[in-house]
């Protein structure tokens, strides 16, 4: 692709928010009936039509030194037929493309009787109106397309203004283009529910002047003669949706849609909370007159939707609705039930909120940004669509590209990519121990060899800040670690140092899988270290871990305060002896236990600068609530979740909220802490993989108040493949559990109370296995618990 000419127009009337059809003509008899196979790329958004119909879209999001084209294959049979490309180039940075990139489309065409010559027209279309507003300062512009002037792609360069594109020379440089490397994003239909209409006044201003503004500003139940018609819809749930309408009215008449995550009053704010910009979460078209269908060339993050319609209800109608959500997968591979009822609601929430968050990218939120950000994508979301759909090669591209987007003053892998690029040091410390779990889970070491030179320098970044008391990196990092959790400049970041434990002991791992023991050895010693440091600096009075500490000067444990996070990871680290950590298991339950939702009068997480000591995310629960889960807390864990995830519910959300505070967003990824451990912790099969076999599991069986639970593990390395899991509690005490498996795997019992036990349909005596035996399940294993 490299060598496909680059093309653009040559005059086009902005730089940026300009909307480029491309049109050529194919001639299967020259190309000879069988299959046409496209290869299509460019640095801004493009779909493309075969005779009028949609056929594919892209780019992909990229690294530009890596840039990812798309293959597509049609039928040629022996007619004419016309290829389009309408390319959207917003010219500025978002969250998901890079800006200050030149744009172009490149296509190449191969047919049965080898490379087609195309010859390309171009057309700056003025059916899109330029208009001021973004969306939000993260994403792209608001649409306004005058449908009347729009082209009939099913013919070729039809009216005037058609010229011969340019090509612009190498403007990626030396890239190294290749194939695309995830499957092409679905778009599958969700029926709008209408849940009410209406007459509306018009309020405020010109068609142009503020148009949310102008959005909000109309009267819907008017006292004077009325400017038009609403039709309010409910989608069910939060989607990337491209909006859908078919709708009837005259010429001219303007119709606009507005879209929100939620209701404000009842009613649709086509703005985006948090947005850090003036936002405009809607669109607009003018009518061409008669019944025609109208649809949004990107899609918008929303659940409700509200039609507008600058005409009476007596002479236009809108006849249907619906989004197309714009996902990567479509059905779970994975699944959950139990007993409780409840429970079962959250771990679908999750899987919703997975959906609705995967598309090129795993993504934050389908509304607010559509970022990248390792934090959400190498932390709970590869957990979480690990057991919901089986397939991470969503977090393989992600990590890649964190690599690729490293920063070039000292190698620090990217937190936030492509786009908006962001470093944070914990997302640093994240995208290492997330490569190795990766590699673990799927057992391939293609990953860590490509991405080892970014991981040996950005732990050289946080080694080269390392004092007596740790590392403190100086201040143009961003260093992040949950909302609320702060640390005072001149204090070391114990929460930091702790992660930057965690991933010295898995850069020993990724040393030792690529057979470097030497390199190994020496993150084991710089592990050993911050461990003595851990154990000197850092512990207070009573053994638990402090939240900060000062750099330099006196710092005696009866001074250091417990800090949540901090002990948190402690637990993880397995920091605590046997004194210590039944005291570290109880503080950290009496932290959440004093925390809203927990409290109802607990301080809130209202904005992001809400800082408090007395505070818990869903994000962090990730962490929180998997050490307790590995401490025996089965039955707090359970009712976290009903407690914590029950208050989202019961605030109306069918996707997870992103923190627990309604005024933030209502659908993100890493929210979803409890799914990927009811799937692993209640069915009692935890991932235990090493370096040379990632089929091994720990068998942690943890009832805890649930009577029976029931689900399927897929299997990372045979795609289609899996673990079937059901138990129950018996009438007369005790309990059963019985796996099936699609793949010979290893298991580690660390239950002491098995009665019976039986292995691939043979019966063996239970628990002549020793602690640390792995035992060999090809086919089945089932178990009575007393």
């Amino acid at each position: 692709m490299i060598d496909v000419p680059c093309l653009w127009h040559p005059a086009p009337s902005r730089p940026q928010n300009v909307y480029v059809l491309f049109q050529a003509r194919i001639s299967g008899q020259a190309a000879g009936a069988g299959r046409l196979r496209l290869r299509v790329f460019g640095v801004s958004l493009y779909r493309l039509y075969w005779d009028g119909e949609e056929i594919g879209e892209g780019p992909a999001r990229f690294s530009p030194d890596r840039p990812e084209y798309d293959e597509l294959e049609l039928a040629l049979d022996g007619g004419e037929h016309v290829l389009s490309a309408l390319v959207h180039d917003y010219g500025v940075h978002t969250r998901i493309l890079m800006g200050g990139l030149p744009p172009f489309l490149q296509c190449e065409a191969t047919g049965p009787n080898g490379a087609l010559p195309l010859e390309w027209r171009c057309q700056e279309l003025s059916a899109f109106e330029p208009t001021e507003r973004r969306v939000n300062g993260q994403l792209g512009w608001m649409e306004s397309c005058d449908t009347r002037l729009l082209p009939d792609l099913r013919q070729a360069f039809e009216g005037a203004g058609w010229r011969e594109p340019v090509v612009v020379e190498r403007p990626l440089g030396e890239a190294i283009y290749g194939l695309k490397t995830i499957g092409d994003c679905l778009s599958l239909p969700v029926e709008a529910e209408e849940i009410a209409r209406g007459e509306y006044a018009d309020r405020f201003g010109y068609v142009d002047d503020d148009p949310p503004l102008r959005f909000l500003s109309r009267d819907l139940r008017p006292a004077v003669p009325s400017d038009g018609f609403w039709v309010r819809y409910d989608l069910g749930r939060i989607g990337l949706y491209r909006p859908s309408l078919e709708i009837e009215a005259p010429a001219g008449a303007i119709v606009e849609a507005g879209y929100s995550e939620s209701l404000t009053d009842g009613r649709v704010h086509p703005v985006i909370t948090l947005s850090a910009s003036t936002s405009c979460n809607m669109d607009r078209w003018v009518a061409k007159g008669g019944r025609q269908a109208l649809q949004t060339f990107v899609p918008r993050g929303f659940r409700y939707l509200e039609v507008h319609v600058a005409a009476s209800p007596s002479e236009a109608r809108v006849w249907r609705a619906e989004g197309e959500m714009r996902t990567l997968y479509d059905r779970p591979a994975g699944s959950f039930q139990c007993a409780d009822p409840l429970l079962n609601e959250i771990w679908s929430m999750g899987e919703a909120t997975l959906q609705a968050c995967c598309e090129d990218a795993l993504i934050d939120t389908p509304t607010r940004e559509r970022g990248q950000w390792l934090g959400d994508a190498a932390v709970a979301g590869m957990e979480t669509l690990s057991v919901v759909y089986g397939n991470l090669e969503l977090v393989r591209r992600g990590l890649l590209q964190a690599s690729y987007r490293r920063r070039i003053e000292d190698g620090l892998a990217a937190g936030l990519c492509p786009g908006q690029e962001a470093y944070l040091t914990s997302y640093a410390l994240y995208w290492i121990i997330g490569c190795v779990r990766y590699s673990r889970l799927t057992g391939s070491l293609e990953l860590l060899r490509e991405c080892s030179d970014t991981a040996e320098r950005t732990l050289a970044f946080f080694v080269s800040h390392m004092g007596t008391r740790g590392t403190c990196p100086p201040p143009g990092t961003w260093d992040f670690l949950d909302w609320g959790h702060s640390v005072p400049p001149g204090e070391i970041n114990v929460s930091l140092n702790l992660l930057l434990l965690l991933a010295l002991k898995e850069m020993a791992a990724w040393e030792r899988a690529l057979g470097r023991a030497d390199r190994a050895e020496l993150r084991l010693s710089q592990a050993e270290k911050l461990r003595r440091i851990a154990g000197e600096s850092y512990s207070t009075e009573e053994g638990l871990l402090a939240k900060s500490v000062p750099t330099e000067g006196e710092s005696a444990p009866e001074g250091r305060r417990a800090g949540f996070h901090a002990t948190v990871l402690g637990l993880l680290n397995g920091l605590f002896d046997e004194r210590t950590k039944p005291l570290a298991i109880e503080f950290v339950k009496r932290h959440m236990a004093s925390c809203f939702p927990n409290d109802p009068q607990a301080p809130r997480l209202s904005h992001p600068d809400a800082a408090s000591d007395r505070l818990i995310t869903p994000s962090f629960a990730h962490f929180s609530l998997q050490a307790l889960w590995e401490a025996g807390e089965a039955d707090f864990v359970l009712e976290q979740y009903r407690s914590c995830w029950g208050w989202m519910l019961e605030q109306g959300a069918t996707t997870l909220l992103e923190v627990f505070d309604t005024r933030w967003s209502h659908c993100h990824p890493w929210s979803a802490a409890p799914t990927w451990q009811l799937s692993r912790y209640l069915l009692g099969l935890v991932p235990e993989p090493d370096e040379e076999d990632a089929l091994r599991y720990r068998l942690l069986f943890q009832p805890g108040s649930v009577t029976s639970a029931s689900g399927v593990l897929p299997l990372l390395t045979d795609k289609g493949s899996s673990i079937c899991i059901e138990w129950s509690r018996e009438e007369a005490g005790g309990w059963t559990y019985a796996l099936t498996t699609d793949r010979p795997v290893r298991i580690r019992m660390e239950n002491g109370n098995i009665v019976r036990q039986e292995i691939d349909g043979k019966e063996e005596a239970a628990g002549e296995q020793q602690e640390n035996d792995w035992i060999e399940v090809s086919r089945s294993l089932t178990l009575s618990f007393a």
